[in-house]
């Protein structure tokens, strides 16, 4: 796998390929890491569970290698001048994430969080399980080979991806195979924006420092400090990552095909149109075009690649049909024929007679995918109902424990009213007896003679 890269023209560190432990907790539990997956010239890809939702999730940590380094959990700086710096570049990390987050697209990698810790920056992003085109490159396996049109699908699918993120004022800035991952569908995703950079369309030369370059896949502006930068440098690295998939050839550094151009030698990079012919020429030639050297004879949007693309399949095609052997039966004739077909059919068949003129309905049977994806859904549907039950079981034994302590409450409610009940009447008693005692002590006094 081809690996993301970083030039500083001030100062070049070297990697320190330290990322988080496995076990570590990332905001206060919510996620824990399982393994690291990958890393690149900006951040490092960990594998991550999350907690609460239990379920698997990626996150890429903002980590420019070039100017950062590992201290516990804390990401610090190398040297107090880029201090300044990486405080952009995770603010911008930040920023970027958010704006990602609104590209709702089925070919773009869905972020759900963004959040600050250990002095960086995190961003939460949607776990596509699949095969990234690198994989499928280097596989010798040749039932792995992907077909034509599912190439042809692969690259209209990412240019209306690319359309939406360009028209956001976005460049990925990272396009290559090991970044098109395909689902058990085929159908691509586009993933890691860590190094993606708002403001594609401002044309100020104005830029970082820091470059980040995939040799054979980033245009040669990528290369060069404060180079113009814009939608056509990330078709340059489609084009790049189609080039290799198709012709199974690594495509030449942009930097080397530069230095042949202006020492007037052959372009080191050879055109995919007429080398391939189980491609449509247009298809290849447009791939071609996004490949030029000068930004200014690419592909500019991918609206127009696309546009390349349609005129190529608005042409009309000559279809060569083999010619009737013979045109001298009658209607009638065609009739008799058909009805002793149909009449000689066995009858155990029990099928209805083909009527001239219609066409019998032939059984398709459905792929392989269709079925493993009914059987996915019914089981995801019978856990969906076992967990409802369980989840009405465990409604239904609160609300009874609820139920019993309520009567419970109640009942000792009552016992104790009837307790401050009996405790008032033997008051009440005991007064009463003690005022007739004390009338039969002044009774006494009278002399016995004169009571009447």
């Amino acid at each position: 796998m081809e690996e993301t890269r970083i030039i500083d023209s001030a100062e070049v560190y070297e990697d320190q390929g330290q990322a988080l432990p496995v076990g570590t907790d990332l905001l206060g539990g919510k996620f824990k890491i399982d393994r690291q997956i990958g890393s690149g010239g900006f951040g490092i890809t960990y594998l991550v569970r999350d907690i609460y939702l239990e379920r698997g999730v990626v996150i890429k940590e903002c980590f420019p290698d070039a100017v950062s380094f590992r201290f516990g959990n804390q990401v610090r700086v190398n040297s107090p001048r880029f201090a300044e710096h990486y405080q952009k570049s995770v603010k911008m990390f930040m920023r970027e994430a958010r704006s990602i987050a609104k590209l709702r697209h089925p070919n773009i990698v869905s972020v759900h969080q963004v959040f600050e810790e250990n002095e960086t920056a995190y961003m939460v992003l949607d776990l596509i399980h699949g095969r990234d085109l690198m994989d499928i490159i280097d596989d010798d396996d040749d039932s792995a080979l992907l077909s034509p049109d599912q190439v042809r699908e692969i690259v209209v699918k990412m240019l209306d991806a690319m359309d939406l993120v360009h028209r956001n004022d976005l460049l990925h800035r990272d396009i290559s195979p090991d970044n098109i991952l395909l689902d058990k569908w085929g159908s691509p995703t586009l993933i890691d924006f860590g190094a993606a950079r708002e403001d594609a369309s401002k044309t100020s030369t104005k830029a970082s420092t820091m470059l980040v370059v995939k040799d054979g896949y980033s245009p040669h502006e990528f290369y060069i400090a404060g180079g113009k930068q814009g939608p056509s440098s990330d078709l340059y690295a489609l084009g790049a990552t189609m080039y290799h998939l198709i012709s199974g050839e690594s495509p030449p550094n942009s930097q080397t095909r530069v230095a042949a151009l202006t020492n007037n030698d052959p372009d080191p990079c050879d055109p995919l149109a007429g080398r391939f012919p189980q491609y449509d020429r247009a298809f290849l030639e447009a791939i071609d075009k996004a490949m030029q050297v000068a930004p200014k004879d690419r592909v500019q949007s991918a609206s127009e690649w696309l546009k390349l693309i349609e005129r190529d399949d608005s042409k009309v095609k000559f279809v060569k049909i083999p010619e009737a052997r013979s045109l001298s039966k009658t209607l009638t004739e065609l009739i008799a024929e058909t009805n002793k077909h149909v009449y000689s059919a066995p009858k155990k068949s029990r099928e209805k007679p083909v009527l001239p003129g219609t066409t019998p309905v032939k059984k398709v049977s459905r792929p392989e995918w269709i079925e493993e994806f009914n059987r996915e859904s019914r089981e995801a549907d019978e856990l969906q109902r076992e967990e409802e039950a369980r989840a009405a079981a465990e409604a239904a034994r609160m609300a009874e424990e609820a139920r019993l302590a309520e009567e419970a409450r109640v009942a000792q409610e009552a016992a104790q009213e009837a307790m401050r009940v009996q405790e008032a009447e033997a008051q009440t008693l005991k007064a009463v007896a003690q005022e007739g005692s004390a009338t039969r002590g002044v009774l006494d006094w009278v002399p016995r003679g004169k009571r009447h």
